[in-house]
């Protein structure tokens, strides 16, 4: 079995094919494409946002605002019915701006894969959703240290058979540079480390003490990049520095390698 490389790589939108099945495999631990959108594109998205008659109050432990579904421990139906009320708003961020995960799954087949939409109860499933993290300044993260395995492989949906889940984090807007940044460790919990700590299905939260002397990589990105990383390895967002312009919009979604449909699937 290859091993996976612990640390970032940085390249750029045309080059990610390259990356690409190193990600799937669970080869490669992350990769940040820098300036995947332009700024006037990144600006357009952030102006969507700002101005979408979808956003709402996240609901799941996570201070901020959202456009597109949010399916965190939901059943088959309920997703669905979230699909229905909230993805079309979520497509709209993308108008009149190149949308960058059209670019996405063109590296994937270049890549050499097969890819779709994953599928619930016959609905084709999201590629991403939005949100900006209102963060308090009472706590060191903007989102707490968690795992997404436990999510994929207990959700019951299509996906779940998806071995290495790969997150993908476009950032229209993001904090000035040292002032917030990804913290990815080299930890993937077992299953009954996290049944031990109440959180087998979720993989959320862990606290960041039980991660002391556990090696990991800070990423830093900037507006216009985009950051595809393991996500069952245990990661946390720190916050930023409070100030005028530290905005954090984050366009998210998952792509994974299926073993039963040998295709690379997308879902939000």
């Amino acid at each position: 079995m290859t091993q996976m490389r612990h640390r970032l790589i940085e390249t750029t939108l045309d080059d990610l094919k390259s990356e690409m099945g190193g990600l799937l495999r669970g080869e490669v631990a992350a990769v940040l494409v820098r300036n995947s959108l332009s700024e006037s594109a990144c600006d357009r998205v952030f102006q969507n946002f700002a101005s979408s008659a979808g956003v709402y109050e996240r609901s799941d432990g996570v201070s901020g605002k959202m456009v597109g579904t949010n399916a965190f421990l939901k059943s088959a139906h309920d997703v669905v019915d979230d699909y229905a009320r909230n993805n079309g708003f979520a497509e709209l961020l993308f108008h009149g701006a190149t949308n960058l995960y059209r670019h996405l799954f063109d590296s994937v087949e270049e890549a050499g894969f097969r890819f779709r939409h994953a599928y619930i109860d016959g609905v084709p499933a999201p590629t991403h959703r939005a949100t900006v993290w209102t963060d308090s300044g009472k706590d060191r993260l903007a989102l707490r240290a968690h795992t997404d395995w436990p999510q994929v492989r207990h959700s019951g949906m299509e996906y779940s058979d998806v071995e290495h889940p790969v997150a993908v984090n476009f950032y229209p807007r993001h904090p000035a540079p040292g002032s917030s940044f990804v913290r990815l460790y080299d930890f993937v919990p077992a299953g009954d480390w996290l049944e031990t700590r109440g959180i087998l299905k979720s993989g959320y939260p862990i606290c960041l003490d039980e991660l002391e002397g556990i090696d990991y990589i800070d990423v830093h990105p900037v507006a216009g990049d985009t950051l595809l990383f393991a996500a069952s390895k245990v990661h946390a967002v720190f916050q930023a520095n409070q100030g005028a312009d530290d905005v954090r919009l984050n366009i998210n979604g998952f792509i994974g390698l299926s073993r039963a449909s040998n295709k690379v699937l997308a879902w939000a």
